[in-house]
């Protein structure tokens, strides 16, 4: 045997929902669907949406931590905003890190590196907990200014 042949616990269960075509993680090598509302969807033949399968295009780690809660949307601060939508880990990253781990060995997926978790949040373009909105930074100056307006007058 060498070294070639030698694969990772993980390896062949990540896989692409057939209905919404997001990636997942699955534990048996026959689901298609990321979820029970991917599935139900595709039974109905209602069109995909990325409410129900998280944000398109999140790796499985990722898409772990926004179902566990540990990843939320940060921005934009208002409704109106054409901008994009900003996710931050809510939780400070070591707890992050160490629960999706857990989580994943529970499964049988076996645990997250550190590595693998960094490459995990740079590429999907998850921050910091502590990190704020562009735009709240803003509204939070401009709030300011108007509280040192009104005391001078």
């Amino acid at each position: 045997m060498t070294t070639n042949d030698i694969t990772p616990a993980r390896a062949g269960r990540e896989r692409n929902c057939t209905h919404c075509g997001a990636t997942y993680r699955s534990p048996r090598s026959s689901s298609l669907y990321c979820s029970n509302a991917c599935r139900m969807k595709a039974k109905r033949g209602t069109a995909p949406t990325a409410t129900s399968c998280g944000p398109a295009g999140w790796n499985p780690i990722t898409k772990a931590l926004h179902l566990a809660g540990y990843i939320g949307c940060i921005g934009p601060v208002s409704a109106l905003s054409k901008a994009a939508p900003v996710y931050a880990l809510t939780v400070p990253y070591e707890l992050a890190l160490d629960e999706l781990s857990f989580q994943f060995n529970r499964r049988g997926w076996g645990y997250v590196r550190k590595e693998e978790f960094d490459d995990a949040l740079r590429s999907d373009g998850i921050v910091d907990h502590k990190a704020r909105a562009s735009e709240a930074v803003d509204l939070n100056r401009r709030q300011t200014r108007r509280r040192m307006e009104v005391a001078r007058a």
